[in-house]
């Protein structure tokens, strides 16, 4: 008899239509220690669950990290800190039977690992010289691509070694002795049985799955996609129905995956569809009356729970309303006793949920009538609505007053502004002339403008005044050499090869301030309109000091170039001709800043206006 097991590596079974069908990565190895693509996860540090890393990864993160530390970028852990660590994880060898609890999870590990690591730390000395140096970053120096990321690091040198760990890591402990014992050479799956049997001892596994922060970290960050992947791979294990760790695995994953939507359906249920208006206080109830039945736990009916939601409504709005703080004081402690009690009743859940969707409802009208006061008029982009949302109610507390993203919060402004304004009834007013904005109660108190200014054209010397930039000035050098054979840019006595440098110098000298004055006159003009007067100078002068940069770094180069190719006297007419006639036109650009035609602002001329200017300095 020949064995014709689909799992045997002699087995040769005919063509069926189904074999695409066969998942094959259970033949792969341990879940834990092996990707879908069959690599290996083992001395690879902390990764993720779900994530295919190889040691190619590895060696990038670890060079990352290496020029971080030598930039100065990452923040190393104390001595003293160190040492605490060390006398951490003495107590935790020795008040647990580390041996026992790793072999329960399917991955027994020898204590004298931990032991090691644990004298390590203790023997830091206060210089930072030791075994083990531990640096922290920024999570996105450990990241290679999307999906490709590591939680820890380690680079082995020969009297120590270098742990670098992320700062987004939720524990630092549980990560610190993953990635040291994965550096000691043992599988991924002894690791994380040594991680979570360290946060049994310390208290700090997520209930119900058993699990530290850290994989429920993990977890909780794998989409849908990942989640099933990762789901279908422990399930589908040879051991998934005996092994513990593979059962704790799945009961979190599964969670995510069926319990997590629904609690987030319920809370956007409660904030933005409520909020918005697109669900009622009745089917608001209802759906949370529906939540209870899948807990299996005793609730009020739909009739009774409706009419405790109206009647806790009706309360919280007249207390608001009418000021009154006998009546909020004892909804607070109602609110108070309610959720300190546990578990919490349905008829306490009901009153809690109407609690705080009426006040999040009339807290949001608030935040909307501020918003729209200081920015009467939204733009397309309901970012926006959130921008001026935090800047002038929220700052950055929109999540733990509304439950909800800022983005989504814009975009309930935007909504509720566009629908109401959008109505031919509603339509905003016209704009009168000179009104730079809609009158509010935020509106500018335009203290720099003139107020008996008036309207009036363009005198025509003002008009005249538009040619003397370029037609004047070539006028003038036409006739004086036609005149004397001296002008302002070439004469007579000029060599060809001086003409030559002078006219190279020009026409470089139009495409830089060209390019220069633009960038000076994109923002001069805004700050101007927008009465930025110290905002305004400190962007012209810095723009025209770089002009000069760039017009320097030009000058060098043509130098260089005319010395090579001709000599030093045409270099140097070169480098003369290029600087004067490239400031002028910029220093014309940076004036023209200062002229802002037809406007109510006090002109420039005056001293008032000087004035000004260094009241908004100080």
């Amino acid at each position: 008899m020949h064995d014709i097991s689909p799992f045997s590596s002699n087995a040769v079974a005919p063509p069926r239509d189904t074999d695409w069908f066969i998942l094959k990565d259970t033949m792969l190895g341990d879940p834990l220690s092996v990707t879908s693509m069959g690599g290996s996860l083992d001395g690879l540090g902390c990764a993720p669950l779900g994530a295919a890393v190889t040691e190619d990864d590895f060696q990038e993160i670890i060079i990352s990290q290496r020029n971080l530390r030598k930039l100065g970028l990452l923040d190393e852990v104390s001595a003293e800190t160190l040492r605490g660590y060390g006398n951490i994880f003495s107590q935790f060898i020795a008040e647990t039977d580390f041996w026992k609890e790793t072999t329960t999870l399917g991955a027994s590990c020898e204590p004298d690992f931990v032991e090691e690591l644990a004298d390590t730390l203790g023997s830091t000395l206060d210089d930072g010289s030791g075994g083990i140096r531990i640096f922290l970053g920024l999570h996105s120096g450990f990241q290679r691509t999307g999906s490709k990321h590591f939680w820890a690091s380690y680079h082995a040198l020969q009297n120590c070694t270098e742990f670098y760990i992320s700062k987004d890591a939720q524990d630092i402990l549980g990560t610190l002795l993953h990635t040291a014992l994965s550096s000691e050479g043992l599988t991924r799956r002894q690791c994380i049985a040594a991680e979570i049997s360290f946060g049994m001892w310390h208290k700090s596994l997520v209930s119900p799955h058993g699990l530290p922060l850290r994989l429920m970290q993990d977890i909780s960050s794998l989409t849908p996609d990942e989640s099933i992947l990762l789901l279908q791979r422990v399930s589908l294990a040879p051991e998934s129905e005996t092994d513990e760790l593979l059962k704790r695995l799945q009961s979190a994953t599964r969670d995510t995956l069926v319990d997590v939507p629904t609690l987030h359906e319920l809370k956007t249920l409660n904030t933005v569809e409520y909020i918005k208006g697109t669900i009622g206080a009745e089917e608001l109830v209802a759906t949370r009356l529906r939540w209870h039945c899948q807990c299996k736990s005793p609730h009020l009916d739909l009739p009774s729970a409706i009419s405790l939601f109206r009647k806790s409504e009706e309360k919280v709005l007249s207390a608001l309303k009418n000021r009154n703080q006998s009546e909020l004081n004892a909804i607070f402690k109602a609110l108070e006793s309610s959720l300190q009690s546990t578990p919490i009743d349905s008829i306490s859940d009901i009153f809690n949920m109407s609690v705080f969707c009426t006040v999040r409802k009339i807290a949001f009208e608030e935040v909307y009538i501020e918003v729209t006061d200081r920015n009467p008029l939204f733009n397309d982009q309901p970012d926006q609505a959130a921008a001026f949302a935090e800047l002038f109610a929220l700052g950055s507390r929109c999540e733990s007053y509304f439950d909800m993203s800022p983005s989504q919060f814009g975009q309930l402004l935007s909504e509720k502004f566009r629908s109401y304004y959008c109505m031919t009834e509603h339509q905003p007013p016209i704009m009168k002339d000179k009104q730079t904005t809609l009158d509010s109660a935020y509106s500018e108190a335009q203290m720099d403008v003139d107020i008996n200014q008036k309207s009036s054209g363009m005198p025509t010397y003002q008009k005249f005044t538009f040619l003397s930039v370029f037609a004047i000035p070539a006028l003038i050098d036409i006739t004086m050499l036609t005149t004397t054979g001296h002008g302002l840019y070439l004469s007579v006595g000029m060599s060809d090869q001086e003409q030559h440098s002078a006219t190279v110098a020009l026409m470089i000298s139009l495409l830089l301030s060209g390019a220069i004055g633009t960038w000076i006159t994109c923002g001069g003009t805004y700050y101007l309109a927008s009465m930025a007067f110290s905002a305004m100078n400190y962007f012209v002068v810095t723009r025209l000091l770089g002009g000069f940069a760039f017009t320097m770094i030009a000058a060098l180069i043509g130098f260089i170039a005319f010395v090579t190719t001709t000599n030093f006297h045409e270099a140097l007419i070169f480098v003369l001709y290029l600087i004067a006639l490239t400031m002028y036109l910029c220093l014309l650009a940076a004036l023209a800043n200062y002229q802002f035609i037809g406007s109510g602002f006090q002109s420039v001329s005056t001293p008032k206006f000087l004035t000004v200017l260094a009241l908004h300095r100080n």
